[in-house]
């Protein structure tokens, strides 16, 4: 079994060291340093912009289909009772009582005090809510939330859904000043892109909300840079013109990539579909 509430709690003590570290990041020598903390085994983030409904004939939205299909795949789910970052943050936008689900092996030896076990239906339902509340969907792996929960030995089989704000994510909070490394650690969807339509009027609303700063305003009009640009969708969102859109290249390469980068931590194979 995991950690209790109250021992997850002294964890949490150092959470202000996170802003500390992402600052230091942008320093060359300790940006190498972290570097091995940031390998694909240790450390995976990967938005899915679930505010954003591509659709698909005769299939649920996507993105939201990929995160519904993580779901069902899952051996085990468990959603968290309250969100560790907006809690931390004292988050004043969203709700701090809505979490992450975590899924995997791993989810069944969090410690109750946490959270709970959940179904198939409850976690559609948290993913549906976290969509409509307009929050970014992210999937990953941190190592040490599994150090933190006390999960370490399970986290080969360990991955969490996370619904990221702006103002308050470990892992978009300071990232535009974030060094290289850290930044290419997070991981875009190559399936997914933002369109840019001829209504941008180059208002500069997404380049101000872009967590990387991958948009910039060229000519009067928005421009996506496609190699920094991490596919959350939030400018999206944000554009009061409705000129951007999420792009996809093939309806169900999301899915495969996605399963590709973290099906290995659900026991899922390539080829593998939900029933």
């Amino acid at each position: 079994m995991g950690y209790s509430r109250r021992v997850v709690d002294l964890f949490l003590r150092l959470w202000p060291l996170t802003h500390v570290l992402k600052r230091w990041s942008s320093n060359p020598l300790i940006g190498k340093a972290f570097s091995p903390f940031l390998g694909e085994r240790i450390f995976q983030a990967t938005f899915v912009p679930v505010a954003e409904e591509v659709p698909i004939v005769g299939s649920s939205p996507l993105p939201l289909e990929a995160l519904r299909r993580l779901v069902i795949t899952s051996s085990h789910r468990f959603i968290y009772h309250n969100c560790i970052c907006r809690t931390q943050e004292s988050c004043q936008r969203y709700p701090r009582d809505f979490g992450c689900i975590y899924l995997g092996d791993a989810a069944a030896h969090l410690h109750p005090s946490l959270g709970r076990l959940a179904t198939v239906e409850e976690c559609l339902e948290h993913v549906e809510r976290g969509a409509d509340l307009g929050l970014v969907g992210m999937v990953g792996r941190l190592w040490t939330d599994a150090v933190a929960l006390g999960v370490l030995r399970q986290f080969p089989r360990f991955l969490v859904i996370c619904f990221c704000c702006d103002c308050c994510c470990l892992v978009r909070t300071d990232m535009k000043g974030a060094g290289p490394e850290l930044k290419a650690a997070i991981k875009r969807i190559s399936s997914l892109s933002v369109e840019v339509g001829e209504s941008c009027v180059g208002c500069g609303t997404c380049a101000e909300t872009c967590f990387v700063g991958a948009i910039s305003i060229r000519e009067g009009r928005a421009h996506v840079d496609d190699d920094a640009c991490k596919g959350c969708g939030r400018c999206v969102q944000v554009c009061p013109q409705g000129s951007l859109r999420i792009k996809l290249d093939e309806e169900d390469r999301l899915w495969r990539e996605l399963l590709e980068r973290v099906g290995p931590a659900l026991g899922l194979g390539k080829r593998h579909e939900p029933g």
